[in-house]
C-alpha cells in the first residue's frame, strides 16, 4: 500500500481539479490542496501504527470513491502532456489546471498523420489520427493531400499556425472543434 499510496498522492497533487475554471493564475497556483487530499496526508502524523493504517484506509477509500464519482481527477505527467497536445491549437484562458510552472512545457508543434481530407471554405480540412480537425485558412495552392501523409503543425506569429505536409511549403491553418 505504501508505494501505490505515494504514487496516488503524487498524481492527486498534479491532477486534482478542484478549483473553478474561472480562477485567475495566482489564485490557482497558490490554492491549498483539496481537503480530500490533505486528509490523506494528515494520516502520516499519527504515531500509532494501527491508528495510522485505519486513517489511511478510511481516507484513501474516500479518495477512491471521489475518483469513481469523477469529483477528483488523477493524472500523471505523461497524461498531462498528452492532454496539452490534444488541446494544441485551441485558444484557452490562462488557467493553470495542469500544475505549476515546472510542468508548463508549452507545445510548440505537433506531428501526426492525416486520416482524412475534405474541401473547406478556403482550402482543405484535415482530420488527424487523434480526431483533431484543422482547416487551411489561406488560398495557397497544393495538390490534394492523401490520407496517411505526415503533417506538422507549428505555432506561428500572432497566435496563428502553419501546417506543412510531408515537409513541403507551409500554409496557414487553424484548429476546428472536434
Amino acid at each position: 500500500m505504501g508505494k501505490s499510496l505515494k504514487m496516488l498522492a503524487g498524481a492527486i497533487a498534479l491532477g486534482a481539479l478542484q478549483a473553478p475554471a474561472v480562477a485567475q493564475d495566482k489564485s490557482l497556483t497558490n490554492a491549498p490542496a483539496p481537503k480530500i487530499f490533505t486528509d490523506v496526508l494528515q494520516c502520516r502524523a499519527l504515531t500509532d501504527a494501527a491508528q495510522r493504517l485505519a486513517c489511511f484506509d478510511r481516507t484513501v477509500g474516500t479518495l477512491a470513491q471521489a475518483q469513481q464519482r469523477k469529483d477528483v481527477f488523477v493524472a500523471d505527467k505523461e497524461a498531462i502532456r498528452e492532454a496539452r497536445r490534444g488541446l494544441f491549437g485551441f485558444s484557452l484562458p490562462k488557467v493553470r489546471i495542469f500544475g505549476d510552472d515546472d510542468m508548463a512545457e508549452e507545445v510548440k508543434s505537433i506531428e501526426s498523420k492525416i486520416k482524412a481530407v475534405s474541401a473547406g471554405q478556403k482550402g482543405y480540412v484535415f482530420t488527424l489520427e487523434d480526431g483533431a480537425r484543422w482547416a487551411q485558412t489561406d488560398s495557397a495552392y497544393m495538390d490534394k493531400p492523401k490520407a496517411g501523409s505526415k503533417i506538422r503543425i507549428r505555432r506561428a506569429a500572432l497566435g496563428s499556425y502553419m501546417g506543412s505536409i510531408d515537409g513541403r511549403v507551409g500554409f496557414r491553418i487553424e484548429r476546428l472543434s472536434n
